[in-house]
C-alpha cells in the first residue's frame, strides 16, 4: 500500500507512538474497491454491480450511518495494519484511531493512530536464577494425615440422644445467615452438619449454639474479624437464624484390610492402600515443589528486566483482571458489591490490589519472553499445540490453522512464556530457607 504521508512520532516518556497517515485518492479508491468486492459477494450482487447498487443492497439490512461507519472502518483498519507494518511497529494494545471524516475516493484521506508498542525489554542476565525455599518432603505424618482425611470422608452419622449442646458435639442444623441485609450463600443451608470442635465456624458463632436443644430456633448476631482488620472492633457483623434439627453421633471407620477391600478400588489391604496414598502424595508434592520453584524463579527473573513498560499497559492489564473477576462473580450469581462485602474491602482497595497484581503479571510475562529470545530458545509443534489448547481450548492447533485464523501470535507468545518458565524451573538454584 502506498501512502501520501506516513509519519511516526515517539513519546519516550509515555511510550505512546503517534502515527499520521494520509492516503492518496487512488489508494482510497483501491481499498474501497476491495470493500465493495467483499460486501457485494456477501449480498449476492453480481460481478458487474456498481458501488451504488451494492450500497443500496447493504442498506436494506442496516442504517445508512452504520453502513458508512462499516465502510470507513474497513479502510482505516486495512491502512492501519499496513502502516504499522511499514513502520515496524508491533502494537501491544489495540491502537486508538482519531478520524474526523469518511473516506472519499476523490480526495486525500487523513487519520491518526495512537499506538502502544510492545515493550523492548531485556534482562541484565540470562543465567539461571537462585531462589530460597523449603521444599515439601513426603513423610509418614503426611501420609497418616491424608489417610485420616480419607477415612473422615467415609464417616457415618446416626441420630444421637438429645441434650443441650456442648463443645465437642456433632449436630445437624438449618441456618440462614445475613450480612448487611443480604443472604450469605456459603453460610446458609438446610441439614448442615456441624462439629463444634473442628474450627469450621468462628468461635463467636459456636458460643451462641451452646445450651441449645433439638427443635430450638435462635436468631443472633456474631462478629468475625476482617482479614485486614486494624483493631479488635474491625469486624463484619453477621445475623444468623439457627434451628437445631438433631444431635448426631459420628462413626469414622477403622482402617482394616476388610474395610480397604470393600471401599478402595485399587487396593485390598492396608499396606497396598498406604502405598497408593504415598505414591499419590509424592506426585502432588513433586508438582507443588516445581510450581513453587517456577513461581519464585519468575519473580527473581522479573527483577532483571531492563527497559520501560508503558503505564497504559498496567492500566489495561488491571482492567482485564477486573473484567475477569466480574465475569467469574456473574457466573456465581454475585455482584462486585457482594465481593467487596465478602472480602471486607472497598473499590479503591480492590483497584490498588489489581494494579499491583497486573504489574507483577506484566513484568513476569515480559521477562519470560526476553529470556526465551535472549537464550535463543525454540518452539516445537507440541509446544504450540499445548499452548493453543491452554488459550483457546480444543480445536484446530496446527501452525497453518493458527495463522489462517489470526491466532498464531497469541499462541506463539503463550508458548514462548511456557517454554521459558519450564527452563527457569528446571535450572533454578534452590537454596534452603532454613
Amino acid at each position: 500500500m502506498e501512502f501520501e504521508q506516513l509519519m511516526r512520532t515517539d513519546n519516550e516518556e509515555t511510550g505512546m507512538i503517534k502515527v499520521c497517515i494520509a492516503l492518496a485518492p487512488e489508494t482510497v479508491e483501491a481499498v474501497l474497491g476491495e470493500f465493495y468486492e467483499v460486501v457485494g459477494a456477501h449480498k449476492g450482487a453480481g460481478a458487474d454491480a456498481s458501488w451504488g447498487e451494492i450500497d443500496e443492497a447493504a442498506m436494506k439490512t442496516m442504517t445508512a450511518e452504520s453502513y458508512k461507519e462499516l465502510r470507513r472502518d474497513f479502510v482505516v483498519n486495512m491502512a492501519s495494519g499496513e502502516a504499522m507494518k511499514a513502520l515496524g511497529i508491533v502494537p501491544e494494545l489495540t491502537p486508538r484511531v482519531h478520524v474526523l471524516e469518511y473516506p472519499d475516493p476523490d480526495k486525500t484521506y487523513y487519520f491518526d493512530l495512537s499506538v502502544i508498542e510492545r515493550p523492548r525489554v531485556s534482562l541484565s542476565s540470562y543465567d539461571p536464577v537462585e531462589i530460597e525455599t523449603e521444599d515439601l518432603v513426603l513423610s509418614d505424618e503426611l501420609i497418616d494425615g491424608r489417610i485420616a482425611s480419607l477415612l473422615e470422608c467415609h464417616a457415618e452419622y446416626a441420630i444421637g440422644e438429645a441434650h443441650p449442646i456442648v463443645l465437642g458435639d456433632c449436630v445437624r442444623i438449618d441456618v440462614a445467615t445475613m450480612l448487611n441485609g443480604k443472604t450469605v450463600p456459603r453460610l446458609t443451608g438446610k441439614g448442615m452438619i456441624l462439629e463444634l470442635a473442628d474450627g469450621s465456624m468462628p468461635d463467636t458463632f459456636v458460643e451462641k449454639l451452646l445450651g441449645m436443644g433439638v427443635g430450638e430456633t435462635k436468631t443472633f448476631d456474631y462478629g468475625v474479624r476482617r482479614d485486614r482488620a486494624i483493631s479488635d472492633s474491625d469486624v463484619d457483623m453477621y445475623t444468623a437464624t439457627v434451628t437445631v434439627v438433631a444431635q448426631l453421633t459420628k462413626h469414622v471407620p477403622l482402617l482394616t484390610d476388610e474395610w480397604v477391600d470393600a471401599n478402595i478400588e485399587k487396593a485390598s489391604t492396608v499396606e497396598e492402600f498406604r502405598a497408593g496414598v504415598a505414591e499419590m502424595l509424592g506426585s502432588e508434592i513433586a508438582h507443588a515443589n516445581r510450581d513453587t520453584h517456577a513461581r519464585l524463579a519468575n519473580i527473581e527473573l522479573a527483577k532483571r528486566i531492563e527497559g520501560k513498560i508503558p503505564d497504559e499497559l498496567f492500566q489495561a492489564s488491571r482492567d482485564g483482571l477486573m473484567r475477569r473477576l466480574e465475569k467469574e462473580l456473574s457466573e456465581k450469581g454475585q455482584s462486585i458489591d457482594d465481593y467487596y462485602e465478602e472480602n471486607g474491602m472497598n473499590e479503591e482497595e480492590l483497584s490498588v490490589q489489581m494494579l499491583i497484581k497486573s504489574g507483577e503479571n506484566l513484568r513476569q510475562g515480559f521477562a519470560l519472553e526476553a529470556l526465551f529470545d535472549g537464550r535463543g530458545m525454540a518452539l516445537s509443534d507440541d509446544d504450540l499445540a499445548y499452548a493453543c489448547r491452554e488459550v483457546f481450548g480444543n480445536g484446530a492447533c496446527s501452525v497453518e490453522d493458527l495463522k489462517a485464523s489470526g491466532k498464531y501470535p497469541v499462541v506463539e507468545r503463550s508458548a514462548k512464556r511456557m517454554v521459558a518458565l519450564n527452563w527457569l524451573a528446571d535450572t533454578s538454584l534452590v537454596k534452603s530457607g532454613c
